[in-house]
């Protein structure tokens, strides 16, 4: 026969919760009732007399079972939690990260089996198997994290199993190292608007000389452009042919300015498309981009390739507008403005390395 001790009674924050183990487990549940005296004496003298019963009876642990749910159905709610103060585009990575390396693992257990060894070797095998990276694995893993964390706050469970499962190391295999910043230089650039017409031209040249996101880019409309004041308002982003207002981070929504070496190819575009929503449409069917992936496959590795330039991805145009700034003395609070960085730190962490000596003479102080 099973022992149980004797339920004690006690506060957390302000709700009342109980403590007992059975057959040597400590089993602890929220009563969901405020911590008042009225209410002690109420889960003293009925509620807990009548937990003993059921827990003898067996009912409940049956209760217990029907109530606690899947990893799967408690995802759908803590998506709902969280859908307001949530970016279109995070929404969108959360979703299908959960979808593609989540819920074939962990969707139909339920919430208190999943253990810190099933997280530990969940890890280990998204790592090994399918080969992500460090940063990969803990976006992918975020979104468990906030499930548990809700189910938590809402007394479902107690413990989140990925607070205690093994830390994810460093590791110098080249498979999944960051891929680093690999600025294009000014003759690049112009070999590579050199090789491009008309809309194409002119879009990858908006790329390159505003540092905007892909999304950015692809979602701007001839509204938010205004040539008088040589500016563009960062407002909305286009994701996976979705437009949105909500942007990256909060600092995302920036006014940028139209250099002097942008401004004729915004001109020219604007002869192409100045009648129209968008700014940038597709050379086919005449309609914005969907996504920036027609962008790489239809212009951007053609015009790599014909001119010559050792490959990088698309981002990087944003690395090297961002770096090339920094380099030539900018201030550097002025561009982490403009680029839409939460703040300086960001861009000090990322392109520290090109921000130039402002003294040529750097340490003759120090001559007696």
């Amino acid at each position: 026969m099973y022992k149980m001790t004797q339920p004690k009674l006690y506060s957390r924050g302000k709700t009342l919760w109980v403590r007992f183990s059975y057959d040597g487990e400590v089993i602890k549940r929220s009563l969901n009732l405020e911590s008042t005296k009225a209410n002690k004496i109420l889960a003293n003298t009925q509620i807990i007399p009548q937990m003993i019963i059921k827990v003898h009876s067996g009912e409940f642990f049956n209760i217990e079972k029907q109530k606690m749910p899947t990893v799967d159905e408690y995802m759908k709610v803590s998506f709902e939690l969280h859908k307001g103060n949530r970016s279109y585009s995070t929404s969108y990575l959360y979703d299908k990260n959960y979808n593609r390396h989540v819920k074939p693992v962990f969707g139909d257990m339920k919430l208190d089996k999943v253990t810190s060894s099933d997280i530990t070797r969940w890890q280990n095998e998204l790592r090994e198997k399918k080969r992500l990276k460090k940063g990969s694995i803990l976006r992918v893993r975020s979104c468990l994290n906030v499930m548990f964390e809700d189910a938590i706050e809402n007394d479902i469970i107690q413990i989140n199993p990925i607070k205690k499962a093994k830390k994810l190391r460093e590791t110098e295999n080249p498979l999944v190292k960051r891929v680093k910043l690999k600025p294009f230089n000014l003759m690049e650039i112009q070999s590579i608007l050199n090789v491009l017409k008309d809309s194409d031209k002119n879009l990858i040249a908006t790329f390159f000389y505003t540092g905007m996101r892909a999304g950015e880019v692809i979602g701007l409309k001839w509204e938010y452009v205004d040539f008088n004041r040589k500016t563009i308002a960062v407002r909305e982003q286009m994701v996976s042919g979705v437009q949105k207002e909500i942007l990256k981070t909060t600092k995302s929504q920036r006014t940028v300015p139209i250099i002097n070496t942008l401004l004729p190819y915004l001109k020219h575009q604007f002869e192409l498309t100045g009648d129209c929503e968008y700014v940038f449409l597709t050379s086919r069917s005449k309609k914005h981009y969907h996504s920036a992936g027609k962008i790489r496959e239809q212009i951007w590795v053609k015009a790599l390739k014909e001119a010559k330039v050792p490959y990088r991805n698309l981002h990087q145009t944003r690395g090297t507008f961002i770096s090339t700034l920094i380099s030539n003395g900018e201030d550097i609070n002025y561009v982490s403005k403009i680029a839409g960085h939460e703040n300086v730190k960001v861009t000090l962490e990322r392109y520290s390395e090109y921000i130039p000596s402002k003294n040529d003479n750097f340490g003759d102080c120090f001559i007696a």
